[in-house]
This record gives structure tokens, C-alpha cells and sequence, in this order.
């Protein structure tokens, strides 16, 4: 191998072999890399990047810098070729230990025989690297091998096809024919199914047998560094040469062109995904995501296929017993990790996850219940704190209900569920007064002895102008002879203030069968925190036929006032219908049409 110096380049050029004509010599030359580092954007919503967020696939191409700069470099020799075999190849290889990853890929070719301007060049996009996730790639070392030579005997298009057929595998790249994705599981593949190494043709020591070859590595396409991560590009420059011809002391220099190394980036290769744009996965399904195709050593296999081959020690089971909690967190802790082995990023992992879980599991269903739902009251405090429980912990951290809510599919974090469990205490808050009172209440009113009610009675009742152990009682209810268990005239409209020994002789006197549980009264659907609303049956020979509904109002939680009503009243009987189960309140139609 001769290294020259020319005027048009300012760093040293490798340069490839000889060809020797009468007067004439052209030569290929290879400059030294340049790299150009480009930062690494965060995903979009996202200030950092991390190396789970991207995919990378590093790609080589050759630039052309001119349609017809070899033509042009012909018709300046002319003639003067007559013979020589010049040929010259650039092959990267490429590594990845922690991958298992071992690989050549041809960069170019380049050929020229006896003959005016019989001579051609090569080139074609080639695949370095299946998708590697980012964290992965960063460990990736790529080297070039330029090889020359001006002897049939070291046959370097041979080389490069042997090259070529040993890549093949990583020519998939788009989701819709299959994807080559590599992770630590997959390096098992490379194992069990080595892939042709080209051989460098030895090197002859006679004059048509010489070839020179020359190795160096190049830097690092991918640099993780927190803030600073960043892509390098690089590009090698590749000059014709041609010296001597009609003057032996003249040379010339042209650009063919640039052969450049550098990433492409996804964010996802399930949800086929290009550039800085997190995935959608809302409208899929589990079946769906199992189909997508995957490029493998052994062919094309489906998602669900590539799993069921990872080893038994490592495979999840896709069939869990669903109404078991620990056996389906388990299993979906080995299915995360195994596609993680796989090479998997953050999103793809989730969607799938997701998926495997939202199916069947009604655990997972139940952890992320919809805030409508949350509010019911068919849901009570309680269970909704065991919904929360089974958070599935063991197979899913906090981040990974980021990765998913970043995906549009429905889950809770635990932002949500803290703002859940606030809205649905503001909601006890207003019930648990109304349903504590009611209960001391009836407590009191149920007890057979008067006197002993009575004293019940006292301390829950306060008005501002009878103050302790008295209420405002008012009756809408209609004519049952009110007056007469008061011993009083007349009762107004706007109710008598009576105290505790005269509110138990009233309910006493009344001989009332059952009381149902006590409900917040509702205003335009939402309940009031100060007035509840209870049903009572009294038994026959009752003053009061059938029963009625008693309203109670609260005043700094004791009760001010106290109203016989129809069941009808404030939309009772239809609060009924539309809240069968209100503050854990559940009132039977069979009470309610014994009063009708």
C-alpha cells in the first residue's frame, strides 16, 4: 500500500491499489473520517432522553458528488489504459459483545480492467446493525477494512458478494415485511445460526499477486451522556487519483464522493413509529400486536412466536389463571422481562403489556377504573382502596404508567389515583355527616323505652333559639293527628319547636315498623352535605297510614329541623331509580311501595 500527499487534500489519504498503464496511473483513495456529533432530541413532551426511549439502526450509503465524475476521470486518460486489474473494496465490521452481535457489511466496490474506460464503481445502502435499542447500540463498534489490489488472484468481488449474502438478514427494516430487532435473548440466534464471515483473500508476495489492506476503527455513533447524548455521523471521503500520463510529474484529484455512516431512529417498531413522535397504541389489541411480523435468523416469525421461543426457564405463560392476582403479576413481570431480552423498548414493552393485561385480567380492569366510575356508590371507599392495592407493583413501576398514558391508553398513575381518592373523600365528606347523624339518630328513635330516647335525642339536637335538645318540627305529610301526640293546638306550616321528650313521644306514638337508611336529599344530582331523607312503615292502627319520608336538616352536625314529606318529595322515589345505591344507602322497592 503507497500513501501519497495532493495539493487538493489537506489530510492523508489511504489510498487503494495501483493501476499501471504505459505513462499512467489511477488510484482510489480513502480520506480519514470526519464526524459530525448531532444531539440527541427528547422525545416530544419529554426534557431528557434515556436509553429505552429510541431505536437505532446504523446505515451506510455512498454520496455522490457528481453524476459522471468516473467518466470524466476516464476521458481525461484516454488511451493510455492497456492493462491492469485494479480492484478495491471497503467492508465494515461490525461488533456488539454484549449483543453477540458480529457482523461485515460491504461499504463500496471498485473495478476497472484493460480498456478505454472499462472500469465501475459499486454501491448500495447497507443495513450495519438490526434495530438495536439505544441503551444497546451505544456499545456497538464499527471498524473499516480497505482493501486493494491489482491481481485476479485476490478476487475482491467474490469479497464483497460473499459480503452481501452474509447481511441479508438485516435488509428487513420496514414492520410491514418483517423487522430485525436484537436484544440480549436474540443474541442466540447469532449463536445457534452463524452467519457467513467473508474471508480476506490472502495476500500474494509475487508482483500480480499483491493486495494491501489497511483497518481502522470508527468513533462511537452513538454517545450517552445524559443531557449531552448525542449521534455521530461520519463521513469518509473517496478520491479518484490519476498521476503521470502526456506529464510524469502531474497529478490529479477527484471527489467521487462520500460514503457516510449514520443512525436512523425510531420510537417504536410495533406501533411503526418514525423520529421524536411518541406512539399512539389506543386502538389496538392484543391479538394485533401478536401478528406483527418479526424479522429472525430463522425467517419470519410473529410476535407471539418470537415469544413462545424464548428459553422455558425465561418464558412467560400468555395464559395465566386470571382470577389469581400473584400468578398474573408474575407472569407479567417475565413477559416484560423477556422483551426486554428481546430488545424491546419502553413503548413496545407497554403496549403489549397493557394489552396482555386489559384482556382478560379484571385486576388490572379495576386498577384503572375510570373517574366516573370511581365515583359511583356502588363502589364504596373500601373496595375502591383494594382496587388500588393490586397495582401490579411486581411487574410494572410508576414509569412504566407514564410510558402508557404518553401512549393515549387508559391507566392510572399515581397522580390519578390521588386525585381520585381527593374527589371521592370530598364526596364522603359531604355523605358521612348525613349517615353518622341518621344512625345516631335511629339508634334513638328505635329504642322502646321513651324516656331512654329521650336522653338518646338530646345532645343531637340544637336550635338557635331553643339551643340543646331541641329541633324545628314541621309536617307536609298531611293530617294524622300530629297535634294530638304534641298536645298542642295547631301545628303551623313552618313547623313547632319541641324538645327531646316531645320528639320521642311523636315517633313513639306513631308505632313505626322499620326505617330505612338515611340518604343525603340530592339538588339537581348532587348531594347536599346539610339535609338527609330516610323512609319509615308504620304498623297497622298507626295514626299515619303506611308511613312516610322524614327530612333532616344539620347545623353544625346537629339537627335544627326535622320534616314529615311525601316520598315523593325533592324527587325522592326517582333518586331512588337513578341511585339504587347511594353513600352505601340501599333502600328496597319493596319498602318503598308499602308506602304507595
Amino acid at each position: 500500500m503507497s500513501i501519497r500527499c495532493f495539493s487538493v487534500l489537506t489530510t492523508a489519504l489511504l489510498t487503494s491499489g495501483l493501476l499501471a498503464g504505459c505513462a499512467t496511473t489511477r488510484q482510489i483513495a480513502v480520506d480519514y473520517p470526519k464526524t459530525e456529533s448531532l444531539p440527541i432530541k427528547p422525545l416530544r413532551g419529554q426534557t431528557t432522553v434515556s436509553g429505552d426511549d429510541y431505536y437505532v439502526q446504523l446505515v451506510s450509503d455512498f454520496d455522490f458528488k457528481g453524476d459522471n465524475a468516473l467518466k470524466g476521470g476516464c476521458s481525461d486518460v484516454g488511451g493510455h489504459y492497456e492493462n491492469g486489474d485494479l480492484s478495491a473494496a471497503l467492508v465494515f465490521s461490525v461488533h456488539n459483545d454484549a449483543l453477540k452481535l458480529k457482523r461485515e457489511a460491504s461499504g463500496f466496490l471498485y473495478q476497472a480492467t484493460t480498456g478505454k474506460c472499462n472500469f465501475k464503481l459499486e454501491t448500495k445502502k447497507s443495513y450495519l446493525t438490526p434495530w438495536l435499542r439505544l441503551d444497546s447500540s451505544k456499545d456497538t463498534l464499527i471498524e473499516y477494512n480497505f482493501l486493494t489490489s491489482n491481481s485476479h488472484e485476490a478476487n475482491l468481488s467474490q469479497l464483497i458478494n460473499d459480503v452481501n449474502a452474509a447481511s441479508s438478514l438485516f435488509a428487513f427494516t420496514g414492520v410491514g415485511a418483517g423487522m430485525a430487532v436484537m436484544g440480549k435473548l436474540a443474541g442466540n440466534w447469532v449463536e445457534s445460526n452463524p452467519q457467513v464471515v467473508a474471508k480476506t483473500p490472502a495476500a500474494g508476495a509475487s508482483g500480480n499477486g499483491k493486495y494491501s489492506s489497511e483497518t481502522h476503527s470508527l468513533p462511537a455513533s452513538v454517545v450517552l451522556a445524559g443531557d449531552s447524548s448525542s449521534f455521530n455521523q461520519i463521513r469518509l471521503g473517496v478520491y479518484e487519483v490519476v498521476e503521470g500520463g502526456l506529464s510524469a510529474w502531474s497529478s490529479e484529484s477527484k471527489l467521487l464522493g462520500e460514503l457516510r455512516v449514520y443512525p436512523e431512529i425510531v420510537s417504536s417498531l410495533l406501533l411503526k413509529t418514525l423520529g421524536d413522535l411518541p406512539p399512539d397504541a389506543h386502538d389496538l389489541s392484543l391479538d394485533e400486536l401478536w401478528r406483527i411480523p418479526i424479522q429472525t435468523a430463522n425467517g419470519e416469525v410473529s410476535l407471539r412466536q418470537l415469544i413462545d421461543q424464548v428459553d422455558p426457564a425465561a418464558k412467560p405463560n400468555l395464559q395465566p389463571d386470571w382470577q389469581n392476582y400473584p400468578d398474573v403479576e408474575s407472569q407479567c413481570r417475565r413477559l416484560k422481562l423477556a422483551m426486554k431480552d428481546l430488545g424491546f423498548n419502553k413503548f413496545d414493552r407497554n403496549a403489549v403489556l397493557y394489552y396482555f393485561l386489559s384482556k382478560t385480567s379484571p385486576d388490572w380492569k379495576n386498577f384503572n377504573i375510570s373517574a366516573q366510575r370511581a365515583m359511583t356508590d356502588e363502589i364504596r371507599p373500601k373496595l375502591l382502596e383494594q382496587y388500588r392495592a393490586k397495582d401490579f407493583a411486581g411487574c410494572l413501576a410508576s414509569e412504566d404508567y407514564a410510558v402508557m398514558k404518553s401512549m393515549k391508553l387508559a391507566v392510572n398513575t399515581e397522580q390519578d389515583w390521588e386525585a381520585l381518592t381527593n374527589s371521592r373523600q370530598k364526596k364522603e365528606g359531604v355523605i358521612n355527616p348525613i349517615q353518622s347523624a341518621a344512625r345516631q339518630f335511629l339508634s334513638a328513635l328505635q329504642n322502646p323505652n321513651k324516656d331512654e330516647a329521650a336522653r338518646q335525642l338530646y345532645p343531637l339536637l340544637n336550635t338557635e333559639k331553643g339551643g340543646n335538645g331541641t329541633v324545628l318540627l314541621q309536617n307536609h305529610l298531611g293530617n294524622f293527628g300530629l297535634e294530638a301526640l304534641l298536645q298542642v293546638a295547631t301545628v303551623a306550616d313552618e313547623g313547632v319547636l319541641i324538645n327531646a321528650a316531645q320528639l320521642a313521644g311523636v315517633f313513639s306514638g306513631l308505632n313505626v315498623e322499620t326505617y330505612s337508611c338515611a340518604r343525603p336529599a340530592q339538588d339537581q344530582g348532587q348531594p347536599m352535605a346539610n339535609i338527609g331523607i330516610m323512609l319509615f312503615v308504620t304498623k297497622p292502627g298507626s295514626p299515619r297510614e303506611k308511613g312516610g319520608a322524614l327530612e333532616f336538616e344539620l347545623v353544625q352536625g346537629k339537627i335544627a329541623r326535622l320534616a314529615f314529606q311525601h316520598p315523593s318529595f325533592r324527587d325522592f322515589e326517582q333518586n331512588l331509580a337513578d341511585y339504587p345505591d347511594l353513600g352505601g344507602c340501599r333502600i328496597d322497592a319493596d319498602l318503598l311501595n308499602k308506602l304507595h
